[in-house]
């Protein structure tokens, strides 16, 4: 008697064993298809943002005029136009900034991150938008600050 509780106590010790280590990759594999849906996510909403930025500039013939302006000459903005200009440019920002938060959070991949990455320096680095991005500068996180000034040498 004593030696078949034995061997049905063991049964279960593996039983529980094989429950414990199945419960964790099950719960692995779920966590890998939660990573991918949150990548699919974020990937989706940062589109979604700079697209909203893009249409309303290919959109508005006047907004392309005002950028256009303001890319040639800042100075030669009005106080309304400015304030447009400006809008567009802190908008764009927001969006690369959301993409480096996604990015530090390694929800982002550096193939994902990269076309934002390669699209920041030249956007930022463009005189106009250069002093619209020294402007808005202290409204951002100091990590995305040094991930500009470091990546992009401004």
């Amino acid at each position: 008697m004593a030696s078949e509780s034995k061997i049905n106590s063991r049964w279960l010790e593996i039983a529980g064993g094989v429950a414990v280590i199945a419960s964790v990759l099950l719960l692995a594999w779920e966590m890998r298809q939660n990573t991918q849906a949150l990548r699919a996510d974020a990937m989706l909403n940062l589109n979604v943002m700079a697209n909203e930025v893009l249409n309303s500039e290919a959109q508005s013939d006047q907004l392309a005029a005002v950028l256009v302006k303001g890319e040639e000459d800042l100075a030669s903005l009005s106080s309304a136009e400015y304030r447009q200009f400006s809008s567009h440019v802190y908008a764009m920002i927001n969006a690369i900034d959301a993409a480096h938060g996604f990015f530090t959070e390694r929800i982002l991949d550096e193939e994902d991150f990269s076309g934002w990455r390669n699209f920041t320096c030249p956007y930022l680095g463009g005189p106009s938008v250069n002093v619209i991005w020294e402007s808005f500068k202290p409204t951002f996180g100091d990590e995305f600050v040094r991930f500009v000034a470091d990546t992009c040498d401004l």
